[in-house]
């Protein structure tokens, strides 16, 4: 599993990026630290794992920065991960990434998400980036005003 944490750009340094992620999660002697800039939001994506999907993220993110709506949800269900990115207007307000071994845990996991922000799934759209089962996006049409893919 990728590990990351998202920065304000304001506090990046490229000597510090380690110190800074390790703040987050734990690395191993072997990681190595990248950064991708996110102009969308004004932020830096450090990361110690693969780096398509450490661009995967960041493509999450940009994704939810052009869409036309307050309320932006991006999801993406990986192997044994749900991958939320979360923004309401210009603001980014969750890129995170749980373990999810099943639909129903990364269920779980993206309402838990829209709940500490107290948005409304009845008029939010939720985006996937990448495929969806049939059962998940139908598990969904039922709470979300909307499912498309991206």
């Amino acid at each position: 599993m990728l590990k990351f944490t998202l920065i304000p750009e304001a506090y990046f340094s490229p000597e510090t990026a380690a110190d800074l992620l390790s703040k987050v999660v734990i690395l191993e002697k072997s990681d190595s630290v990248k950064s991708l800039e996110l102009p969308c939001y004004k932020a830096v994506l450090l990361y110690a794992g693969a780096d398509d999907d450490a661009r995967r993220i960041a493509d999450m993110v940009e994704a939810a920065a052009a869409l036309d709506r307050y309320n932006k949800v991006v999801v993406h269900l990986g192997e044994g991960t749900v991958e939320i990115v979360v923004a309401a207007g210009d603001r980014l307000l969750l890129c995170n990434a749980y373990p999810a071994v099943d639909e129903v845990t990364a269920q779980y996991f993206l309402f838990a998400a829209l709940k500490q922000f107290q948005i409304n799934p009845q008029v939010t759209t939720v985006h996937f980036f990448g495929e969806a089962g049939d059962t998940i996006k139908g598990d969904l049409f039922r709470h979300f005003a909307s499912v498309e893919m991206l």
